[in-house]
């Protein structure tokens, strides 16, 4: 595929995927938010302008894990809270009922700067924003200097704020599916986010030379990688450059711990184009709102993190013709260039069979599935034809998954 290809490909992918509403606010998603992100009554917009700053504050993997656990603990905080959430200064108060929500072992290895952070969005909020930050905006003729603001006033950890500004100011601009809260700002007017998955697509295109972390270590680094990115975001669409932010989320994370080149991108854009074809959707959706249901989800979990193997537990739905499937853990880990899927089962269904059957013809040349079934139980699913060879990739018995992932750490597994 051409550079001029490429391109092609990578603006009908940016056309295709950008209208996606955050995770940080979908409707249909649990648990749901407090406030109504799209309310016309002016002091709710108030509200969810305050509320959003505290959400993209807190929005880096290794303060809140995952995306979707910087909605569960706002959620979290709000309802034990009410609009007490956005009074509270003393850093305390929120650690205490941070440490008691169910999933706090989920949440970024720097998760106690969290009530730091949420202290200073609520201090900057009451003493500099007088308590309304649509007004404080319209003090600014430009997002850039609003971002420059918020990131000098809120930053407390050692990382920039300001690519957390930004997308807390794409939120604040773009209209629907986005809040269009500040709408005096032009969206031509902003700054694609130096995300890591935004990253590691630019570095693919060759616009900066790596999506490693020393590039936010540097200011003048991160900030000539942020232009880059922008200026490219321009050629795709001028006058909304922040519309790639989440096709290239989509990308960043197909790329993730690959070999970051314009060969690579060229293989991600096909195979989402593949989907696309054989399935009438656009994209993978990720970022579920999934906790374990089962013991033996529990067990598959803590091995992998026994054994420092790195996973996503439901965090991609694959469309398939007419369904859609959602598979337990997705490890970082790839055999011969496929990602490894292992689906834990104490029970299955023929009809959960055949659709592991139909993500495997479609999506099978990009993933190995594991079955991890009752030792007991596998030759009585042999015996009724549930394990066809067009169903999986291998199964293995779930009361051995250590051995299982101790040969997928060290690479023996297949051997």
């Amino acid at each position: 595929m051409a550079t001029g290809e490429v391109f092609s490909s990578l603006s009908r992918f940016v056309d295709m995927n950008s209208n996606v509403v955050d995770v940080q606010w979908d409707r249909r998603m649990s648990p749901r938010l407090l406030v109504n992100p799209y309310s016309e009554d002016y002091e709710e917009r108030k509200t969810a302008a305050h509320y959003f700053l505290l959400a993209s504050s807190v929005l880096e993997d290794g303060v809140v894990g995952f995306s979707e656990n910087a909605r569960m603990l706002l959620v979290h905080l709000h309802k034990i809270f009410r609009n007490r959430l956005f009074e509270i200064l003393k850093p305390h108060i929120f650690e205490e009922e941070i440490k008691k929500c169910g999933f706090y072992s989920d949440l970024g290895v720097y998760k106690r700067v969290i009530p730091e952070v949420l202290t200073h969005v609520n201090r900057f909020v009451r003493n500099r924003a007088e308590k309304n930050l649509i007004k404080y905006s319209q003090r600014f003729s430009k997002p850039v200097d609003l971002a420059e603001n918020l990131a000098q006033n809120i930053e407390v950890t050692s990382v920039s704020h300001k690519d957390k500004a930004w997308t807390y100011m794409r939120w604040m601009v773009r209209p629907k599916p986005d809040l269009e809260l500040f709408s005096h700002f032009s969206p031509e007017n902003l700054y694609v986010p130096l995300t890591r998955e935004n990253a590691s697509v630019a570095a693919s295109l060759g616009l900066i030379k790596s999506a490693a972390p020393p590039l936010w270590k540097d200011k003048n680094t991160a900030m000539k990688a942020r232009k880059r990115i922008t200026d490219f975001a321009k050629l795709l669409s001028p006058k909304d450059p922040a519309k790639v932010d989440y096709p290239f989320f989509l990308l960043g994370r197909w790329l993730k711990q690959k070999k970051l080149s314009r060969n690579t991108l060229k293989e991600a854009l096909e195979f989402f184009d593949h989907m696309h074809k054989v399935t009438g959707q656009p994209h993978a959706y990720y970022q579920k709102m999934s906790r374990y249901k089962s013991g033996w989800e529990k067990k598959t979990a803590s091995t992998l993190s026994k054994m420092k193997i790195p996973y996503g537990y439901e965090t991609i739905s694959f469309p398939l013709p007419g369904d859609t499937y959602t598979p337990d853990f997705i490890l970082d880990k790839s055999i011969h260039g496929r990602k490894i899927i292992l689906e834990p089962h104490y029970e299955m269904t023929r009809k959960q069979a055949n659709k592991y059957s139909l993500f495997k013809r479609t999506y099978g040349h990009e993933f190995l599935l594991i079955l991890l079934l009752k030792n007991d139980l596998i030759p009585y699913y042999h015996e009724r034809n549930f394990l066809a060879d067009d169903v999986c990739d291998d199964v293995w018995p779930i009361e051995f998954v250590d051995l299982l992932a101790e040969r997928i750490r060290t690479g023996t597994y297949g051997q």
